[in-house]
């Protein structure tokens, strides 16, 4: 039976993701381990280890089967690109973690993409943890915007809307800017007496893209509750997505109704943000399509895992997550 499966793998910076999948496209079990981060980081390769681990450990558990080798196995992975230094790390790292006759490594928003559409034109606009808009065109060529990591963008994101509100409060308790319940919020967050005592939260070792997408629920309740800062910040975060959402639809030359997937858990759990998304985009565009995608990035990493090792690119029944 060994390989006769496949294993897709969404990894993200928050928790890594597996299904194992039946060459014939049955879904057989899900799994779970901790969250990845960028493999250039110091200590990267053992987070991957770990949270690799974990993940396979957790599917085949849940499937009821003793771990064995694999057909294939499809990974999307926060950090890589396709063909990088990184990419060759990552598939080196799982080799020495499990047995397959493929290893297929892409990043994140590549395996939400193709789980999103499957091999068909579209945009995906993930806003989760971090964000990244890609996109795919009929002639199969592939265009990206943002994705750039928590330090350098991912505007629209859950850590983009959490460190704004918390900059936000920040300004506000100094007078330079509009007041907000987030002064209050972050204080209670935090648990200190003053925001000035935030920073050594902030600044010390092992603070970074999660904790700050931690504080996206905050903003959220704000926003829920009328705060005009808040609002103003999760209106801003929408805009964003839509901006880079055009931008690669204008670079692949995909007409006014290609579908549009958001993906990413921020949608769900940000009051506002995917609504004011699809109102951002219809605002330049009123054909804009937005669609709810077809599959998760995990059976999207799949599907990549069943293409590489020549099984039908298709999924028949998704297990109960």
């Amino acid at each position: 039976m060994s390989h006769e499966l496949v294993i897709g793998v969404d990894g993200g910076q928050t928790s890594t993701k597996c299904a194992l999948v039946a060459c014939d496209g049955r879904v057989l079990a899900y799994g779970q381990g901790g969250g990845l981060m960028h493999l250039a980081a110091a200590g990267a390769r053992e987070r991957h280890a770990w949270a690799l681990r974990e993940a396979f450990t957790s599917v085949w558990a849940n499937a009821g089967l003793e771990p064995q080798p694999v057909a294939a196995i499809g990974l999307g992975l926060t950090g890589v690109e396709d063909g990088s230094p990184e990419a060759a790390l990552a598939r080196q790292i799982v080799a020495g973690l499990i047995s397959a006759q493929h290893i297929a490594v892409h990043s994140d928003a590549y395996a939400a993409l193709i789980g999103a559409h499957g091999n068909r034109p579209g945009i995906i606009a993930i806003s989760g943890t971090g964000s990244h808009i890609l996109g795919m065109n009929a002639a199969g060529e592939l265009a990206r915007a943002g994705g750039w990591g928590w330090l350098l963008g991912d505007e629209g994101s859950a850590l983009w809307i959490g460190r704004r509100g918390l900059i936000a409060a920040l300004h506000a308790s100094d007078g330079t800017a509009d007041p907000t319940i987030l002064e209050a919020m972050m204080l209670r967050h935090f648990q200190v007496k003053a925001l000035r005592d935030v920073k050594r939260h902030v600044y010390a070792p092992g603070f970074g893209a999660k904790e700050f997408a931690a504080l996206a629920p905050l903003v959220s309740q704000a926003a829920m509750q009328g705060d005009a800062v808040a609002q103003s910040i999760v209106g801003r975060a929408a805009r964003d997505l839509a901006v880079q959402v055009m931008a690669v639809q204008r670079r692949l030359g995909l007409p006014t109704d290609a579908p549009i997937a958001p993906v990413g858990g921020a949608y769900e759990h940000v009051h506002g943000l995917r609504t004011g998304f699809i109102a951002a985009l219809r605002e330049v565009n009123p054909q804009a399509n937005v669609v709810a995608p077809q599959w998760p990035p995990v059976l999207g990493a799949a599907l990549i895992a069943l293409k590489a090792c020549g099984c039908p690119a298709t999924i028949r029944f998704a297990a109960t997550d």
